[in-house]
């Protein structure tokens, strides 16, 4: 009887233990879909206010010129200029206990300005 006891007790917190196993995966894969989201056109800038964060990395730096200027003392701002169309990951923010921020950068085809009369 106790050893029933014990194995049903087992078995619920295995069962406790594989749920929130899998909740804290889903919540992980759904924090790499929620990318922040930046469109360029090949020769415009964009740029964002990453707070405090310190250092840069972007994957493919053929598609595009990242910067990381300061904005204030307290403030940094992320500039990104397209170079050709594509798609990269970039971290802004790589020093260790400092803010971090990750960006997925679409590069698109110039946009046509109008003809002026």
């Amino acid at each position: 009887m106790i050893a029933r006891r014990r194995y049903e007790s087992h078995n619920i917190e295995m069962r406790l233990w594989i749920a929130l196993t899998l909740c804290a995966m889903a919540s992980v894969a759904q924090a790499g879909d929620d990318a922040n989201t930046l469109t360029v056109a090949v020769g415009q800038t964009v740029a964002r206010d990453v707070g405090f964060a310190h250092g840069l990395q972007c994957d493919d730096v053929t598609i595009l010129r990242p910067e990381l200027r300061a904005k204030s003392p307290e403030t940094n701002t992320f500039v990104v200029t397209g170079l050709k169309e594509g798609t990269t990951l970039c971290r802004v923010g790589t020093e260790l206990g400092r803010p971090t921020v990750l960006y997925q950068v679409h590069v698109i085809a110039p946009t046509s300005s109008p003809a002026r009369p």
